[in-house]
């Protein structure tokens, strides 16, 4: 486990963060969550762009405020995911499914394959990842309006 004397995060003349891991100057890095969707500030590897994982740092708390925001800047970039507001429709065309939602006022539409992989609910919180990677919340199925969650429901597992 990786805490806060074995390793300095920084960013270089580019912006982008790099390290040094236990003296060793390990340059550009990439912070990848274990558990982005339950625990994403808790076990987060440390990996080089060559993908050699430099360490695992347990919790973001045990770093100090602001190695702790050069942390969380690179989480976030990685992690963005919109919140859908509202399901417009879902439609199946040969076994894709077409996407048209809302997120805050702003129209989306998005495609995405193999329905029991991409969709996952943990509580309230259903989270859906489209054909490029990208992924997309609705923050509690409870709140968004009767005609979306309809909309939605039949491909919940």
């Amino acid at each position: 486990m990786l805490k806060q004397n074995d390793c300095k995060f920084s960013l270089n003349k580019n912006g982008f963060l790099q390290a040094e891991i236990n003296g060793e100057n390990v340059g550009r890095v990439k912070i990848v969550c274990t558990q982005p969707l339950t625990n994403p500030y808790e076990y987060i590897s440390v990996i080089s762009m060559e993908d050699v994982e430099h360490g695992i740092i347990k919790n973001i708390t045990d770093f100090d405020d602001e190695q702790r925001e050069l942390i969380l800047n690179n989480i976030n970039s990685r992690y963005f995911c919109p919140v859908i507001t509202e399901i417009a429709s879902i439609k199946d065309k040969m076994g894709s499914f077409y996407f048209d939602v809302v997120i805050g006022k702003t129209p989306k539409n998005f495609m995405v394959r193999d329905l029991t992989k991409n969709i996952r609910q943990q509580g309230k919180t259903v989270t859906i990842t489209d054909m490029d990677g990208n992924r997309y919340k609705i923050e509690d199925i409870d709140k968004i309006n009767s005609k979306s969650r309809k909309k939605l429901e039949p491909y919940l597992y």
